[in-house]
């Protein structure tokens, strides 16, 4: 079904008549999401709950809580945000956000853009969470702050840093299908300056991930997986305000993968980045931030014989930030180039994209505006300019009501464009407009966002009949609503919960987008019992099919799943943490031919020594 939009309306508007009737019970109104800022918003440090657009914090105690074994493992349980999958663990995985493409969404590392230039989207299953310290997550229109391809929103991964994550810790893991992990850390400040390493190493014998569906390619064997990771950023303060920072990541896999019926088929995956920092006021009164950093995607697949595909994000920016008018001015400039090299010809092997950003936010009163613009010029296809304006009221202590509308497009990648006897170089970017009202209340300690979203979307590209290749042909949207709460039952027991209602459809053919439900929700809890904490998530999603046209046969079926998790802290030094996933061993699928994993369990010992 899908809420129309007066029953969105009512929905928004009922939390504003509960927190009024519940406003003598709650005595604060800071939003207790477990972290007390955000970055993702307004590309700027700001106290959680003054952004003027909602922001999904994933924390490093959700990540040690929930002993997930993925990114999109903690991805899913968040509202707004759907996860597929073509297999087990380091599987290639798509994320929705907002019903928006998979290569919609713009991934950020430290604030350094990674990806595939070729696939045009980022590979979540690459960095390990042993090495994350927060994730952020703003969906909607973001182009204005982010450029191309954030018309699904932005997912934003934070590493590990001496001023949220400080300490050491080693993680040992072991679990079904032969799962094995040993992953360490050690974050810390020497004086002006700090250092943050860790290492990851991962294995599993995994599964067959394909089905008999998958009549090309299924090879009833188990696909493993291996992974190696690292990691290490130094931050030196000078005084004076300024600092400077050096950050280094990469991380290797071997994925073996049903791509023929009898030849044991794999990938040799490698994601790297480097970059350098320097932030600090360049003038009185006018604090500036300069990044350069190149990112690397490489991917090399081996059957009968063997083929690479390397992709390079050489990036810099250079952004300023003023008081003025009451708020903060920010003024900056970007460049980036995308390159392709491998042994598939491409017509064409790089591009290069110029920006300019300018935006202002201020609090006058009980209002909070933000607006921004941004032009890009792009090498291959010229100008495009992004806006957005949004705004958000303080009624009163405990309610708060906002809104926005903005601008977005995305680029086609290299493969759309130029993949031999595949791509059509006739591409031309895809854009859409996304508006959003929304509510926020805080209610005797409970915490309640909705937002009611449009976003709609121009010159989709799609695969049309008779050949069958990329063109631009339709046009596409998603309406829908977002609920969340968070809050406490009792004084050991928290509670957070989603639900999205949307209809992500082709607006030319009336046919649901692929791999998209119309509902999807999950409820996440934990529990304190003096050192054993325990807790669940379930999620629910509604029916998809995997195909533009509907049929019958690419008809994926609704399913909900259970995962338990517990933590013992046996001493101050020493912890126990345990999982297991699909705890009702429900078989569903999220891509026709692939298999999805049935329960699993692991047990890992933490060890985090005094320093």
């Amino acid at each position: 079904m899908f809420l129309r939009t007066p029953v969105a309306l009512a929905v928004l508007l009922s939390a504003h008549a509960l927190a009024t009737a519940q406003s003598s019970s709650s005595s604060s109104s800071t939003l207790d999401t477990g972290t007390d800022y955000v970055v993702t918003a307004a590309r700027a440090v700001q106290a959680m709950g003054t952004q003027v657009r909602p922001v999904q914090v994933i924390t490093a105690e959700d990540i040690r809580q929930s002993g997930a074994g993925s990114l999109t493992d903690l991805l899913r349980t968040l509202g707004g945000v759907e996860v597929t999958s073509n297999g087990g663990i380091g599987h290639s995985s798509s994320v929705f956000t907002r019903g928006a493409n998979s290569d919609h969404t713009v991934v950020l590392l430290d604030g350094v853009r990674i990806g595939s230039v070729t696939l045009g989207s980022a590979s979540l299953e690459a960095i390990p969470l042993a090495l994350i310290e927060r994730v952020e997550v703003l969906a909607g229109a973001s182009s204005s702050l982010y450029g191309a391809d954030a018309i699904g929103g932005v997912i934003q991964i934070f590493t590990k840093g001496a001023k949220r994550s400080p300490g050491a810790s080693v993680l040992v893991t072991a679990g079904n299908d032969g799962l094995r992990q040993l992953s360490g850390s050690y974050v810390a400040r020497h004086g002006d300056t700090d250092i943050s390493l860790g290492a990851n190493v991962l294995s599993t014998d995994g599964f067959n991930v394909t089905t008999p569906a998958n009549t090309f390619s299924y090879n009833p064997d188990r696909d493993g997986f291996l992974q190696r990771g690292a990691n290490a950023r130094v931050v030196q303060q000078l005084g004076g305000g300024h600092q400077v920072s050096a950050h280094w990541l990469r991380t290797s896999g071997k994925l073996h993968y049903d791509g023929s019926k009898t030849l044991d088929t794999y990938t040799n995956q490698q994601t790297q980045l480097a970059a350098l920092q320097w932030q600090g006021p360049l003038l009185e009164g006018v604090n500036s931030e300069v990044r350069v950093g190149r990112t690397w995607d490489k991917g090399e697949t081996v059957t009968a014989t063997t083929g690479h595909i390397d992709s390079v994000q050489d990036q810099a920016s250079w952004i300023n930030r003023v008081s003025l008018g009451g708020g903060t001015l920010t003024a900056g400039a970007e460049w980036l180039r995308q390159s392709v090299d491998s042994d598939t010809a491409y017509d064409v092997t790089s591009r290069r994209v110029s920006s300019g950003l300018l935006g202002w936010r201020a609090v006058i009163g009980a209002v909070s505006v933000q607006a921004d613009a941004r032009h890009d010029r792009n090498s291959q296809f010229g100008n495009h300019t992004t806006a957005q304006l949004a705004t958000a009221w303080q009624v009163d202590s405990v309610w708060r009501l906002r809104a926005s509308a903005g601008t977005a497009f995305r680029a086609p990648s290299f493969n759309l464009l130029y993949y031999p006897g595949f791509g059509n170089p006739a591409l031309q970017p895809e854009r859409s407009t996304n508006f959003e009202l929304g509510t926020d209340a805080t209610v005797a300690g409970w915490q309640f966002g909705a937002t009611l979203f449009d976003n709609r979307l121009r010159d989709l590209i799609d695969y049309a009949p008779p050949t069958y290749e990329p063109a631009n042909v339709a046009k596409a949207g998603n309406r829908g609503l977002v609920f969340t709460a968070a809050g406490a039952l009792g004084d050991n027991t928290r509670v957070k919960l989603n639900a999205t209602v949307q209809n992500p459809e082709n607006r030319d053919t009336g046919m649901q987008l692929r791999r998209r439900a119309r509902e999807y929700a999950g409820v996440h809890l934990t529990h304190q019992i003096g050192a054993v904490g325990v807790g669940a998530d379930w999620t629910l999603v509604g029916e998809r099919f995997d195909s533009a046209s509907e049929s019958a046969t690419s008809r994926m079926g609704g399913y909900g799943l259970l995962a338990a998790f517990a933590n013992w802290r046996l001493t101050p030094e020493w912890q126990l943490e345990g999982r297991v996933a699909n705890l009702a061993n429900k078989s569903y699928t999220t891509a026709v031919g692939y298999a999805s994993p049935g329960r699993a369990s692991q047990i890992s010992l933490r060890w985090t020594p005094a320093l």
